[in-house]
Parts: structure tokens; C-alpha cells; sequence
């Protein structure tokens, strides 16, 4: 594909246009899927972990906007979560939620 092919073009303004939330989930899940491949996961848990990052990340994104959060902040919640990954997050919410509403 030629560098000004519509596609590409489409990507890279939505990507460096960072108050959007396309920019967002686009960071999310450029950072799982190279740490994915960085801790030498399969083919499927590199796609996996893309699209879940992706996911929460649209759901954070909402949540933060509707407490009120600036929209500058969507490529930096893109890539902590895409970072962290989904895994550590869902170990970080259940500790959380045992402790606080289970007394464990």
C-alpha cells in the first residue's frame, strides 16, 4: 500500500489525534499486542489480548469521560491498560472487590 492510501491515512489521523477515543483504543492495542509478543505468547493469545485490551479500554474511556475526565486523557488510558493487560487487571478488580465486599 502507498503511504497515502485513504486506509492508512484514516489510522494515522485518528491515532495521533489523541482526544479521541479511536486513539485510545488504537494505543491500547498496539501496546498489548507488542507485549504479547515481547513475552513470546502465542499467535492467538497476541490477537486475544489485542481485542480485550481494545474492549476495556472503549469501557474505561466511557466510564472516565462521564466522571468527568478530560478527553486528552484517552491515549494515556489506552496505553496503561494496553500495558498492564487485561489479566493483571481482572487479578487487581477480584483482589479488590474480595477484599472490599467479601471481607477477605
Amino acid at each position: 500500500m502507498k503511504p497515502d492510501h485513504p486506509l492508512i491515512m484514516l489510522f494515522l489521523t485518528l491515532f495521533f489525534r489523541q482526544d479521541s477515543p479511536a486513539s485510545g483504543v488504537m494505543m491500547s492495542m498496539l501496546m498489548a499486542l507488542l507485549r504479547t509478543i515481547y513475552l513470546k505468547g502465542s499467535r492467538r493469545e497476541i490477537i486475544c489480548e489485542a481485542l480485550l485490551c481494545g474492549a476495556l479500554t472503549i469501557t474505561a474511556i466511557s466510564i472516565s469521560l462521564y466522571f468527568g475526565a478530560s478527553e486528552n486523557m484517552t491515549m494515556s488510558i489506552g496505553g496503561i491498560i494496553g500495558f498492564i493487560g487485561v489479566r493483571k487487571i481482572w487479578e487487581y478488580l477480584t483482589s479488590y472487590i474480595q477484599k472490599k465486599l467479601l471481607g477477605k
